[in-house]
């Protein structure tokens, strides 16, 4: 499908303490599994779902270290996409017509439930159908909508199949990654976003052309941050076990701690939160990661 490129929403987002905790949520989540609307694995562990073919030797010009990136939140703009979707949705399935009048305190339920149902997937206390299933109809149900259920499947399709196509960056992605490829480091994504939509996002954004590839928790049967998630992809790329890799991402636990938990050097991309002692390295912007010592020449 075509890149879908819509323009730039400036409304700011304001903040309800009606949902500041999660109560509220997990209340409707509860209503939701006893209709069985939302199940639980029944299984957990790491499953072996692909197998690689024998990578070749990848050679590093100038001792540059290689790079591994996060996508979402550290270079392709996840706040600002979701909400242009969101307001998408909003106007197309006429949600003022169904309780939920405001459209500020939507986008800020759902983005609550949205980041609850992904630590549920990430601890695997939630699948992925799941997620997709009941994170519009867990916001619905605790904003008070009268929306029948299968509003809520159709606003899930409407944001799946146009959130990736948006093509906000972070501020100074695009700078910053024709730098490193002139500099001739080699590049990779590595996510724990589903595969299908984060393929959609890395080609109607225009970024593709600066990695090598890129590797999935979906790709690779392993979310980040077990260590298995790290060893699959320097693997997949050729990488040994010796060389110096660099993790740079927005998650303390899932890309920093985890990347550095196997040996590799994590950079946090943090431009407002605390900062974390035990980080190889912090930035708050994209552009500061260019004066990091990414190369073994001193």
């Amino acid at each position: 499908s075509s890149c879908h490129s819509i323009e730039k929403s400036r409304q700011r987002l304001g903040y309800y303490p009606r949902y500041s905790s999660l109560e509220a949520i997990q209340q409707a989540v509860q209503v939701l599994i006893t209709q069985g609307k939302v199940t639980v694995p029944t299984s957990k562990g790491i499953t072996e779902k692909t197998t690689f073919a024998q990578p070749t030797e990848t050679l590093m010009p100038m001792g540059m270290f290689p790079l591994f990136f996060d996508l979402d939140h550290t270079l392709w703009d996840f706040v600002s996409n979701s909400r242009k979707t969101l307001r998408e949705g909003y106007e197309a399935f006429a949600l003022q017509g169904v309780g939920v009048t405001d459209f500020s305190e939507w986008v800020h339920l759902f983005e609550r439930t949205n980041d609850w149902c992904w630590e549920e997937y990430r601890q695997g206390r939630m699948d992925k159908t799941t997620l997709r299933s009941a994170r519009f109809e867990i916001a619905l149900k605790t904003i008070g909508s009268t929306a029948p259920s299968e509003l809520a499947k159709e606003l899930d399709i409407h944001y799946i199949q146009y959130s990736p196509q948006q093509t906000g960056l972070i501020d100074g992605t695009l700078s910053l990654l024709e730098e490193l490829q002139r500099r001739g480091h080699q590049m990779w994504i590595l996510t724990n976003g589903f595969e299908e939509v984060q393929r959609i996002k890395l080609q109607c954004c225009g970024l593709s052309p600066f990695f090598e590839a890129m590797y999935t928790s979906e790709e690779l049967g392993v979310k980040k941050p077990h260590p298995d998630a790290f060893h699959k992809a320097a693997a997949a790329a050729g990488l040994s076990e010796s060389e110096d890799v660099v993790m740079i991402g927005d998650s303390w636990q899932s890309d920093v701690e985890g990347a550095q938990n196997v040996g590799w050097l994590g950079v946090h991309y943090n431009p407002e939160g605390e900062l974390e002692p035990a980080a190889w390295s912090t930035v708050r912007n994209l552009h500061e990661i260019l004066d990091l010592p990414l190369s073994s020449r001193v």
